[in-house]
């Protein structure tokens, strides 16, 4: 979907003069000719959000039950101060304990990025064992695994959960739903990415799978980036540039994983906190409103270098995900409320 040209400005003297507010001007006149057209759009989908069922898993990972946090809610700032409802449909064929689970991680991601209604004032969850038949065929078709999907009449999440994972207590069963969720504050805090309009693999998913390790790590003391997203691919060193791509094949978005992660360690070269650095990715960057044609310029403004450059960087680490590993004692609220 091509952004709408309606806007005639001097963009070259005023982007010189303030950069940001330029940005942050065409995301405001974006959001509000997105609020009247959007009804006539046919919702693409987000493919492949979750690592899923065909990728490897490791079969080694056990829950271990944690209460939750409950301390006061991140504060965010944000246009709308009315959040996105979330309704859920459970299938029957959920075990109790994932549905208990559900909840909690469900409330405890209200807390930590609440998602605001800034593009869309609604999300249908729908969750079932991957045994049922397509339980949910009367709503959503025939989507499966695990996304965020649409039509044309509206969007939805999908989370079909291999029925292996509840056999061989695989944390991924979990972790998805973090995943998953992320993205629905990714559609939240940026147009462009809730229209489809910004698609840059590595930064797309390679944060939602940052995330949902990073809630993992806090809430369940297993290190998932160590033990499942482990499979970087040479070429996240060699030529990262691929991973801009949704057409680039990786093991559970490890490869785009490793390069987030790799910023990170840039950034906190550059004198940058680690939790700052994380929130600039995870936040601050799409923030801006990026859209697949604008985004390296976008890059440059939010970090101390450019794409390139960072891409150059890559040469000097080896593709394996242990160079590049976060503090573990790292808690979402110490991103989200700096």
């Amino acid at each position: 979907m091509q952004s709408l040209n309606i806007i005639q400005i001097d963009k070259k003297i005023y982007e010189k003069n303030n950069p940001l507010s330029f940005h942050k001007y065409i995301y405001n006149m974006k959001r509000f000719i997105y609020s009247i057209a959007q009804f006539f759009f046919i919702l693409l989908i987000i493919n492949g959000c979750s690592s899923g069922q065909d990728e490897s898993l490791s079969l080694n990972s056990t829950a271990s039950e944690t209460p939750v946090d409950n301390d006061s809610q991140t504060e965010y700032n944000n246009d709308s101060d009315i959040k996105v409802i979330f309704n859920s449909n459970l299938d029957d064929s959920l075990p109790s304990e994932w549905i208990t689970e559900y909840n909690v991680i469900l409330d405890t991601l209200d807390k930590r990025i609440p998602v605001y209604a800034n593009n869309y004032e609604s999300l249908d969850i729908y969750a079932w064992n991957s045994t049922a038949d397509k339980p949910f065929s009367a709503q959503i078709g025939n989507a499966s695994g695990a996304c965020i999907c649409g039509n044309d009449q509206g969007r939805y999440m999908v989370l079909e959960i291999p029925n292996d994972e509840f056999t061989y207590s695989l944390m991924h069963r979990y972790s998805v739903i973090a995943h998953e969720f992320f993205h629905a504050y990714q559609m939240g805090i940026s147009a462009n990415f809730y229209s489809g309009d910004f698609r840059v693999k590595w930064i797309s998913e390679g944060s939602a799978a940052v995330f949902e390790s990073l809630y993992i790590q806090e809430h369940y003391a297993y290190n998932y980036f160590k033990f499942d997203q482990d499979s970087v691919d040479n070429e996240a060193t060699t030529s990262p540039s691929i991973f801009e791509s949704y057409d680039s094949s990786e093991t559970n978005y490890s490869s785009s994983v490793f390069m987030v992660l790799a910023l990170v360690k840039e950034l906190i070269e550059s004198d940058i906190k680690e939790e700052v650095a994380f929130k600039m990715i995870l936040t601050d960057f799409l923030e801006q409103n990026p859209n697949s044609s604008n985004w390296k310029n976008i890059f440059e403004e939010v970090f101390p270098f450019s794409a390139e450059t960072f891409y150059q960087s890559l040469a000097s680490y080896e593709a394996n995900i242990a160079g590049v590993l976060p503090d573990e004692n790292l808690k979402l609220k110490d991103i989200f409320n700096n």
